[in-house]
């Protein structure tokens, strides 16, 4: 089970750009692509492997109107489906940040 205290590590056969306030994710080895809203695709490139989904709910409170619950609770929903698709990996210890 995800807990805040989980760290979000990114599957580095994944893919990000940019569309507007959006993102795209491609998995290179699987050929598909995720879309991520302006919300989530700023989670994804915070996720670096050395913040918490605490520390990143923080980030995401003071940059968009939500409390630090609700964001917890949402990036760990987010985390869950990502995880499920194999695009990120989840720890309870830190990673070396990766690049954005």
């Amino acid at each position: 089970m995800i807990n805040k205290e989980h760290y979000l590590i990114k599957d580095s056969q994944v893919l990000f750009t940019s569309m507007g306030e959006d993102a795209v994710l491609l998995h290179v080895e699987r050929g598909d692509y995720y879309s991520l809203n302006r919300v989530g695709a700023r989670i994804w490139v915070l996720s670096d492997g050395s913040k918490t989904i605490a520390d990143l709910a923080r980030t995401i409170t003071k940059e968009f109107d939500i409390s630090q619950e609700q964001a917890e609770k949402d990036i760990a929903d987010l985390a869950t489906q990502l995880e499920k698709e194999g695009l990120v990996k989840l720890s309870e210890a830190p990673q070396d940040p990766q690049p954005a």
